[in-house]
């Protein structure tokens, strides 16, 4: 009862990239410094310079909305395809593993798609850094903004 009450912390999930283009850190902000970016993720815990940020993406890749919907989709067409199987039936007799595995291949594709024509509507944001201090601190106002509503 209590829980519905409770308000979790919004936390920015970011990927940073350094000068070359190579992603060196991913995770939840924990704690923007003057100089250094904080980030959690299950049990790591990373430290990333000010110097060593290009840029940061804001979200997940559109390839981890493409992988829930997979996964989402198998399963449940793949549980579907099982339970309405009948071997007796005179149009179409199947197996309960044949519909499994027709309805895992079916939905996988089709929640894939699913998936990453969602990640289209994803309001995803590039941070410029490039180890600038203004543009840093825009990025800090931005984080306190996002997370305070």
């Amino acid at each position: 009862m209590y829980s519905q009450n409770d308000l979790k912390d919004k936390k920015m999930f970011v990927r940073v990239f350094n000068h070359e283009g190579k992603k060196i850190g991913r995770g939840y902000v924990a704690v923007a410094t003057d100089s250094t970016l904080e980030l959690t993720r299950s049990m790591e815990y990373a430290i990333i310079s000010l110097k060593d940020i290009d840029y940061l993406k804001t979200k997940r890749s559109a390839g981890n909305n493409m992988l829930i919907g997979s996964i989402a989709g198998a399963t449940t067409m793949g549980i579907l395809g099982a339970a309405t199987a009948d071997p007796d039936a005179w149009i179409f007799s199947y197996t309960p593993a044949e519909g499994a595995a027709a309805g895992i291949v079916i939905g996988g594709l089709g929640g894939g798609i699913l998936g990453g024509i969602s990640s289209v509507f994803k309001s995803s944001m590039i941070f410029e850094i490039n180890g600038n201090k203004e543009k840093w601190e825009l990025f800090k106002t931005a984080i306190n903004q996002k997370t305070s509503q």
